[in-house]
């Protein structure tokens, strides 16, 4: 698959990765995709996407994980399936 910033979205999976094992935090995370997105120039459709995820990310980042209901497992597996459908459209636009 063809990404136009590899570097990019390496950051973005480290930051994912980081974020579910307890080493990095919320706000980096979102800081990293909304970068991403921003650097990939995708449709409107796909950011629009990934600020619905990522306003959940910021809600649950504000509560313990036993009083919000958002499962942190659930958000990253949501971003990554956000980031599979950006590998998939920008290897289809580059092909």
């Amino acid at each position: 698959m063809s990404i136009q910033n590899p570097q990019s979205l390496h950051n973005v999976q480290h930051s994912l990765q980081a974020w579910l094992d307890g080493s990095g935090n919320a706000a980096d995370l979102i800081q990293a995709f909304r970068v991403f997105c921003k650097d990939s120039q995708l449709p409107e459709k796909y950011g629009t996407a990934l600020e619905n995820v990522l306003s959940r990310v910021e809600s649950s980042s504000l509560f313990t994980e036993e009083s919000c209901s958002f499962s942190k497992k659930d958000l990253a597996n949501a971003l990554s399936i956000w980031l599979e459908k950006v590998q998939q459209y920008q290897a289809k636009e580059h092909s």
